[in-house]
């Protein structure tokens, strides 16, 4: 389990199933100082090899979930507040929503954007992915 919090810190938990009729316990794993502005998202990718935390410093950070080390910053000089992400399910793409009516589709073996999807006429706050494979 993870959570992101205004202040940009990203924390994860391992979560045990309780015995008999006793509730799950959560067991602290790491804090990850994920961002300087305020934390929005988190997201594990499909294959639970990666997280993925956004912000409001126009970032979107992959971290790897062996020892939550950073992979990769994606950002973009036009790209405002990324408020939402989503992994595609081979967890080689990810896709953010953005402030500045943008979502852009980002490769995350290349680090760069491959597609760019505008014509939002407000912010996109939130946003779903499927990339065509059954469930």
């Amino acid at each position: 389990m993870a959570a992101i919090n205004n202040k940009g810190n990203c924390y994860v938990w391992r979560i045990s199933p309780g015995q008999e009729d006793a509730i799950s316990q959560l067991h602290p794993r790491t804090k990850i100082p994920a961002h300087k502005k305020y934390g929005l998202k988190c997201k594990f990718s499909p294959d639970c090899t990666l997280l993925a935390t956004t912000s409001a410093d126009q970032s979107v950070r992959i971290w790897k979930t062996t020892d939550f080390t950073l992979q990769t910053t994606l950002s973009d000089p036009m790209q405002r507040w990324v408020w939402d992400a989503a992994f595609s399910s081979d967890s080689q793409y990810v896709i953010t929503a953005s402030s500045d009516q943008t979502a852009r589709l980002w490769s995350l073996e290349l680090g760069e954007v491959k597609r760019e999807f505008n014509g939002h006429q407000k912010a996109i706050t939130a946003l779903a992915f499927s990339d065509g494979v059954s469930v």
